[in-house]
């Protein structure tokens, strides 16, 4: 059983996780000006009657809830944004760090490690992904000890008899077959 790590900086990729945050903010943000100017629409024909200092007033109810309605959608707006900014951080980090990690596996890779552990941790996104990278890199990693393996005993036949011409026409037939694998 892995032991279970936990990342200590939510930023990963700055600028996905930035890009994540805003995109869901704004869409709260506006989602709070549409009900505003909605409630405002509706609010246009009618009327409300007022007691203010012991003098009855009427006042379209626009004019009248129109202070109270923007008091409420700025705190709505803001307490709304502000969870959805977190709550966006905590879900964009569940996918910029399996990304991160599964972007730094391939770099040994490329350099031609086959060592990497693709493994991430439980619940992040990515899961399949990384599991698909770590078969292929095994898979690779399989093929390339066959193709060492076949190579060193290629060398051991034509050192220790060079005129063993069927043996040597068998391994290297053999080293074809392992090599045709790779679709170049």
């Amino acid at each position: 059983m892995q032991p279970k790590i936990k990342r200590r900086n939510y930023f990963i990729d700055k600028k996905f996780q930035t890009e994540f945050i805003l995109r869901f903010s704004f869409i709260v943000i506006i989602a709070s000006l549409c009900l505003g100017l909605f409630l405002i629409y509706l609010t246009k024909e009618s009327t409300t009657v007022t007691i203010e200092n012991a003098h009855v007033q009427v006042k379209s109810t626009a004019d009248f809830i129109f202070p109270l309605l923007i008091q409420t959608l700025l705190v709505v707006t803001v307490i709304s944004a502000l969870l959805v900014a977190l709550l966006t951080l905590l879900a964009s980090h569940k996918i910029a760090g399996p990304l991160y990690r599964i972007r730094k596996e391939l770099e040994l890779v490329k350099s031609g490690s086959f060592l990497p552990n693709f493994h991430i941790r439980k619940g992040d996104q990515m899961q399949d992904l990384a599991d698909s990278l770590f078969e292929v890199v095994s898979l690779l990693r399989d093929k390339h000890k066959t193709l060492k393996a076949k190579n060193l005993e290629l060398k051991k036949i034509i050192e220790a008899n060079p005129e063993n011409k069927e043996g040597i026409k068998a391994l290297i037939n053999d080293l074809e077959n392992t090599l045709d694998y790779f679709k170049v």
